[in-house]
């Protein structure tokens, strides 16, 4: 798979929950202007850093803990 394919699939995939995230005020109006430019490269670090930035965020959740054994007497 492509790293295109990957991220279409990502999309299509979490798409009610991207919806439903605001932007920053500016966001969209400042990636828009580095499309604009051909800033190509920024607009790639800022997708690693969210990628990073949800890696942190899974491997800081903890997981859920086994149900407890129940000893009956």
């Amino acid at each position: 798979m492509t790293p295109v394919e990957w991220i279409r699939r990502m999309v299509e995939a979490n798409r009610e929950a991207l919806q439903q995230m605001p932007f920053p005020p500016g966001l969209a109006e400042y990636v828009e202007e580095l499309v604009q430019s051909g800033q190509t490269e920024q607009i790639i670090a800022m997708m690693k850093m969210s990628f990073l930035l949800g890696l942190q965020q899974g491997a800081r959740e903890e997981p859920p803990l086994p149900p407890r054994a129940r000893i009956q007497a």
